[in-house]
C-alpha cells in the first residue's frame, strides 16, 4: 500500500502486537524456532504516551518488557476465540522510545502509535500538538520512513471514546501545523466511531485514513450496528455490567475491552456502510478477529485496503505467517 507516496506493507501489525521496537515477547522465540514469523508484515509500535505512564502491566527495569509471563491484565479464551485486556498503554514515554534510537535504526517503513490520556480535552490536544513536534524535529535521525498512527479508542483509559471521536479535528489541525507533509497520519478508532463522524474525519486533508478497529468496550453495543447483533456478554463472561467483568473484578475501575471473533461482524457491517458513503479517497486498513484466510478475504471483498493482525499473534500463533504469506501473494497495494 502507499500512503503520501510511501509504500508500506498490506499486511501490519496492530499496534503493540510486537512491543515498543518490533522486538516481540518471549513467545515469539519460540514461534521463530519453529520457523513461524512476521516477516513481510508492517512493524506498529505499541502505542505510546507522551509521558511515562504505569498502566495495568508491570514493566521490567529496561522501561518496555513485560514482568508477567503472562500478564493480569489480559484474558485469553483460546476457545472462545477472543481476548479481553486493561493493559492501560504502560509505558516509558515518548521521549525515552525517541533517544532508544531503536526506532530511528529501523530500514523498513512503519509506523509509531500515539495516544494521549490527559484529563480535559485542551489537555489532550496540548499533548497530541508536543508529540507531533517532538517526532517532527527527530525525523531526519530516521534511516526508513515511518508514519503516525493516533489512537482516539483505549477503552483502559479513563476516558469515553465517544468523546474522544470529537476531539479528531482539533488533533488534525494540529498534525496539519506540526507534522512535516511526509509523514503519513492515520486514525485509529474502536467500533464506537460511527459511520457518519468517520466520513466527516477522513474528509480532513490530513487524514490519510483510518485503522479500525481497536478493542470494543466491555457490555456495548455500537449504536450504528443495526445489522450484527449484540456481543452476548452474559453468555461470554457471565455478566454485562462493565463494574462486575472479570478484568474489572482485578483491576477496579478497568471493565476491559474485548478483541478477538467477536469484532469481525462488526468491522464487515461497519466498512460496508462507510464505502456505501462514499468514503473511497482514504485508506482503510481493518483489523478486528481477523483469525483464518477466509476472514481476511472477507474484508477485502468488504472494501478494505489493508489488514492488521491483532489478536490472531496470541489466539493463532501457528497461522500468522501464513496469513502474512496470503496476503503478500495477493499483491494489495
Amino acid at each position: 500500500m502507499k500512503i503520501r507516496g510511501i509504500r508500506f506493507s498490506p499486511i501490519a501489525q496492530a499496534s503493540g502486537v510486537t512491543n515498543f521496537f518490533g522486538e516481540g515477547y518471549w513467545f515469539h522465540r519460540f514461534l521463530r524456532l519453529m520457523g513461524i514469523s512476521l516477516a513481510g508484515s508492517m512493524f506498529t509500535s505499541k502505542t505510546s504516551t507522551l509521558l511515562s505512564r504505569a498502566g495495568n502491566m508491570p514493566l521490567k527495569s529496561d522501561s518496555v518488557t513485560p514482568k508477567e509471563l503472562f500478564p493480569h491484565c489480559i484474558i485469553v479464551d483460546h476457545i472462545r476465540e477472543l481476548a479481553l485486556n486493561a493493559v492501560s498503554l504502560s509505558g516509558p514515554g515518548l521521549e525515552f522510545l525517541l533517544n532508544t534510537g531503536r526506532w530511528q535504526k529501523r530500514t523498513d517503513n512503519f509506523f509509531i502509535s500515539l495516544m494521549s490520556l490527559a484529563k480535559t480535552p485542551t489537555d489532550r490536544l496540548g499533548e497530541a500538538t508536543e508529540m507531533f513536534s517532538m517526532v517532527s524535529h527527530r525525523k531526519n535521525e530516521f534511516r526508513g520512513r515511518f508514519g503516525i498512527q493516533y489512537n482516539l479508542s483505549c477503552p483502559n483509559g479513563g476516558l469515553d471514546p465517544l468523546v474522544m471521536v470529537g476531539e479528531a479535528i482539533p488533533i488534525l489541525e494540529k498534525a496539519d501545523l506540526m507534522l512535516t507533509p511526509d509523514i503519513p497520519f492515520l486514525f485509529k478508532f474502536g467500533p464506537d466511531l460511527h459511520p457518519i463522524a468517520a466520513r466527516r474525519i477522513t474528509a480532513h486533508r490530513r487524514c490519510d485514513g483510518l485503522v479500525v478497529f481497536n478493542t470494543l468496550p466491555f457490555g456495548t453495543h455500537p449504536v450504528w450496528a443495526e445489522r450484527t447483533p449484540p456481543v452476548d456478554w452474559k453468555k461470554l463472561f457471565g455478566t454485562d455490567n462493565p463494574k462486575e467483568s472479570p478484568m474489572a473484578k482485578r483491576f477496579p475501575g478497568f471493565p476491559g475491552g474485548l478483541s478477538g471473533a467477536p469484532l469481525l461482524p462488526f468491522l464487515l457491517e461497519w466498512i460496508d456502510i462507510i464505502r456505501e458513503r462514499d468514503v473511497t479517497d482514504k485508506h482503510i486498513q481493518a483489523g478486528g478477529g481477523l483469525l483464518s484466510i477466509d476472514d481476511i478475504k472477507a474484508v477485502r471483498r468488504a472494501g478494505a485496503d489493508s489488514v492488521s493482525i491483532g489478536s490472531a499473534s496470541f489466539l493463532k500463533p501457528l497461522r500468522v505467517g501464513k496469513l502474512v504469506r496470503y496476503v503478500l501473494d495477493q499483491s494489495w497495494g
